[in-house]
């Protein structure tokens, strides 16, 4: 079974880590997710994952790493620090996405809060978001 989407257990700082040394060797890029389990919009996104077009697309071009911002309802104050590090993407909305490239500098994000309404949209968004950008 998968690991479950922004697991507050989780260690981001190691994750990133993780991610970038995989980057560097691959020149993947690092799709950053930053959001919680009580978000219905996070968890929208999470069943993205699951969609085949989907999880083609970021097992060919991304290491998804994801962090949770909190686990009560409301709460965006957990791993502030990540939050900090790449801009506040999540000033917008959770889930906010940041596009990295292989040494962890944002390429482009959503932090105009477009995913912060996930559970009205569907898979190709996010498809669009990751080919396109912004």
């Amino acid at each position: 079974m998968e690991p479950e989407l922004f697991d507050p257990s989780r260690d981001p700082h190691a994750d990133l880590a993780a991610a970038r040394t995989a980057a560097a060797a691959d020149g993947k890029d690092i799709l950053l997710a930053l959001g919680a389990r009580w978000c219905p919009d996070c968890t929208a996104f999470e069943d993205w994952t699951h969609d085949p077009e989907v999880a083609e697309l970021l097992q060919r071009k991304y290491h998804l790493v994801t962090v949770s911002v909190g686990t009560d309802r409301g709460q965006r104050d957990q791993n502030n620090d990540i939050d900090a590090d790449f801009n506040h993407p999540i000033a917008g909305g959770i889930p906010s996405l940041s596009v990295l490239n292989p040494e962890g500098k944002i390429r482009f994000d959503s932090a105009d809060g477009e995913f912060a309404r996930a559970r009205k949209m569907k898979p190709a968004d996010l498809l669009d978001f990751l080919r396109f950008g912004r």
